[in-house]
This record gives C-alpha cells, sequence and structure tokens, in this order.
C-alpha cells in the first residue's frame, strides 16, 4: 500500500503538468522515488548534482524525446544546481580521448567498435550533449568529477550524486549529503525525495569496524574498504586503527566499500569532518556490532580479487576510479626510461587529458608504450580487446565489475589484481608477481 507524499502548491503544479512535460515526467520519477524509498516528502537541494549521461538516468518509462530538451532549452531551461556529466551507462561509452587506437567490441553487441567513427559519433550523443550545456551542465564525463570540479558542496549541502566512489566522497569525506540518486529529474528541478543520507539520524554510525592491521598502503586502504563492504552491506560503518588516507586513497576506499557493498556514509574519527571522536560517530550510542577486519578478512578480500589461473598477463589497465593529476604524475615518475612489454592504457577524466599533454605526462607515456584514454573505463565500455584473457588492474571495482562483460564461464576473463607497481612490473615483463604481503 502506497504511503502519504507531501507535496508544496509548487511541486503540485509541475506534476499536473503546470510547467510543461518535462517538468512533469521529473516530477513523476521523483514521487515514485518517494514511494519506492518511504520518503513522506522531498528536499530543495543547495549542493551540486550529477548523473549518467547522455540519457537521463531516470527509469525507462519517464524518458522524454529529445524535441521535448529542444522546447524548453529555447525557453532558457536551466539546471537549479550545478550539474556535472558523469560517464554514460555501462556498454555504451567511447572513450573522449584515445578512443581511435581501442581495438576492442563490446560482448554484449560486438557492433559497438570503439574505434569506429561512426559508433563514436552515436555513442557521444552530441546533440544531447550540446543541450544540456545550454542548461549549464558542465561535462566533465567522469565518475570523479569531485577531483576535477574546482567547485566542492560544503558540509551539511543536500546533494543529487551518482557513482559508488563519488556517494561516499560526498557525504563522509566532504560532509555533504547525497543518496545515489544523481539525475536530471533532481538537477532539473533542485529537488531529491528525503530520505536516507539526508536526514542526520541516519548518518550515525552503527558498525564499528577494527582491525589488526594498521591501513595506510593504497592497496590496504582498496582492500580494506571491499571487505568492510562485504561485511557491513548498507550499514553506516565508524573505522578504528586505520591511518589517516590521502586523497586517492579515500577514493580507492570508498570506491571499493561501495562495491564490495554499499556504503554510502561511513566515519573514521579525526579525519572524516562528522566523525571529531568516536562517541560523535556514534552519535552519543553504542553500536548495534562491533566487527574485525583483521587479516583473515583482508587475505579472503585480496584472494576474491583474483581470479586466476596463470601468470601471463596480456593487458594492464589503470585508472578506476578516473586517475587525478597527482595520481598521473606518480604514474609519469614510474614508468619514465621504461618500455613495456604489453599494452598498458590509463584512464583519466577528459579535463585531465591537456594538462597531462602540458606537464609532459603524455610524452612518457607513450616513449613507454602505455596508451592514455579519457572519460570511460573498461567496465563501461563492455569489453577488453580481442585476444586478452588476464588482464592486471590495482582497483577493486574494475576487479570485481570487469567479470560483468564476461558472464559466460567458457568466455571468462581472468584478472590479477594488486599494486600500482605490481601492474607495471606486469606491464613490463608480461608476468604477474603480486602477491598479498
Amino acid at each position: 500500500m502506497a504511503h502519504t507524499i507531501f507535496l508544496t502548491d509548487e511541486e503540485k503544479r509541475l506534476l499536473d503538468g503546470g510547467d510543461g512535460l518535462v517538468a512533469q515526467k521529473c516530477m513523476q520519477y521523483l514521487v515514485e522515488v518517494c514511494q519506492v524509498s518511504g520518503a513522506e516528502r522531498l528536499i530543495d537541494l543547495d549542493g551540486t548534482g550529477d548523473f549518467h549521461s547522455p540519457m537521463t538516468s531516470m527509469a525507462a518509462h519517464y524518458e522524454f524525446p529529445i524535441e521535448e530538451l529542444e522546447k524548453i532549452v529555447a525557453q532558457g531551461a536551466h539546471f537549479k544546481i550545478p550539474t556535472f556529466a558523469n560517464k554514460a551507462p555501462f556498454y555504451a561509452q567511447a572513450p573522449i580521448h584515445g578512443w581511435e587506437k581501442c581495438n576492442l567490441c563490446a560482448q554484449q553487441d560486438p557492433a559497438q567498435c570503439q574505434s569506429d567513427p561512426e559508433f563514436h559519433k552515436i555513442a557521444m550523443r552530441d546533440e544531447w550533449y550540446e543541450l544540456y550545456r545550454k542548461m549549464g551542465m558542465l561535462t566533465s564525463h567522469s565518475c570523479a568529477n569531485y577531483m576535477h570540479a574546482t567547485y566542492l558542496p560544503t558540509i551539511g549541502q543536500h546533494c543529487s550524486w551518482n557513482e559508488s566512489s563519488a556517494v561516499p566522497y560526498c557525504n563522509a569525506v566532504l560532509g555533504a549529503r547525497s543518496n545515489i540518486d544523481g539525475s536530471f529529474a533532481t538537477c532539473y528541478l533542485g529537488k531529491a525525495a528525503y530520505y536516507d543520507m539526508h536526514i542526520t539520524e541516519n548518518r550515525y554510525a552503527t558498525v564499528l569496524v577494527k582491525t589488526e592491521r594498521l591501513i595506510k598502503s593504497d592497496i590496504e586502504w582498496d582492500v580494506f574498504g571491499f571487505a568492510v563492504g562485504e561485511d557491513a552491506g548498507v550499514h553506516v560503518p565508524v573505522l578504528t586503527g586505520t591511518g589517516k588516507p590521502t586523497t586517492t586513497q579515500f577514493m580507492k576506499l570508498n570506491s571499493a566499500m561501495n562495491t564490495g557493498g554499499a556504503v554510502r556514509m561511513y566515519h573514521i574519527p579525526g579525519s572524516t569532518p562528522e566523525a571529531p571522536t568516536l562517541e560523535a560517530a556514534l552519535g552519543g550510542k553504542q553500536p548495534k556490532r562491533e566487527t574485525m577486519v583483521g587479516e583473515r578478512e583482508l587475505k579472503k578480500a585480496y584472494d576474491t580479487l583474483n581470479y586466476r589461473t596463470g601468470d601471463d598477463v596480456d593487458m594492464v589497465y589503470l585508472g578506476c576510479p578516473h586517475l587525478t593529476v597527482v595520481d598521473l604524475m606518480l604514474l609519469a615518475r614510474k614508468l619514465e626510461g621504461k618500455k613495456l612489454r604489453i599494452p598498458l592504457w590509463i584512464m583519466t577524466a577528459p579535463w585531465l587529458y591537456e594538462v597531462a599533454r602540458s606537464q609532459g605526462y603524455l610524452k612518457i607515456y607513450e616513449d613507454a608504450g602505455a596508451h592514455v584514454l579519457t572519460g570511460t573505463c573498461l567496465a563501461a565500455m563492455g569489453a577488453v580487446p580481442d585476444g586478452v584473457k588476464r588482464l592486471a588492474v590495482d582497483s577493486a571495482k574494475q576487479s570485481y565489475y570487469i567479470t560483468g562483460c564476461y558472464p559466460d564461464d567458457d568466455n571468462r576473463l581472468e584478472v590479477c589484481y594488486g599494486t600500482t607497481d605490481d601492474c607495471i612490473d606486469s606491464a613490463v615483463t608480461g608476468k604477474w608477481r603480486g602477491e598479498w604481503r
């Protein structure tokens, strides 16, 4: 039985079609989100938004034709909040840069070949982006636009984001508030369903996580995050006994937790803004349960992310989430003077491509034999190049999701997972020598 949803007079008018079809479709969608989530009302957004474009990230029956978008743009329509373009939905996204050298066709549709100029033109859906830009969208095409935006929400602001690494970054690292609900509707109307992480009481930790190891390296944060996600599920954990994460480590932790589980919010006492102390993270209450993510759990998570029967590597992929400018700098330092034996693909945000060129990183990568792409990832592209049977990655998220492109056991892709250094070594030697240390 549907619960009562309280709408303002303005919202009722939008729902009744008073501002046209597009606004009505958006309101209908938001009302359904309220029905599904149990929200009794909408909240006005005062932060930022993003959604998977070029489509609207709304349910299929709430989509509208481009002619309707053209109509409202001609009338001066704008997004109500600063809005960024996430990368496109899975199996449809061609790279913004580097697509010409992608010998890759999606498993789901062999006709979708990334190096085909006609497919690239169709996949980019430029006619939609032209209209979105007129509405104020910043077409960042990144799963980590929060790293490239130069404009971030502040503590307590209500946002509407939509990405596994981004939502925990918004909630936990910035102290802003978002569910996994970024869509055309939320950004255009500046409204979202009021439930879950928008509500203060839901943001306190209920699970106390302890660890036997001082989590401090990139791979430790990645593996730890995946193990915590598996344990916490949808609950809010407070993480104790760890080191202080860097920006890159926050990204790894966030993406891994929201891959192993569905952790949208967490606390690290002394590191995240809503947790100056353990007591503050718990809201002054006792945790509902305590859990240990120790050596056994970390080794189990690492082994889960490695599924391989041999040591020969066919390809290396780095950049999930998209590499930051500091990541690119450090990677250039590691690759300088090296010659790669197997393909190495490096993924970053389109906005950083020219920065990488001007800093000299692109030349270092190209001299080594690496290939730089932007705006997507292998899982979103839907495949790996022909002949690649064993892939090396340094991302728990990519290790987990790339298997979705190869559901058939007879055509299963094997994955070697480890540190960035492990991956570079395999790109130079063609062999995997990584192990949990």
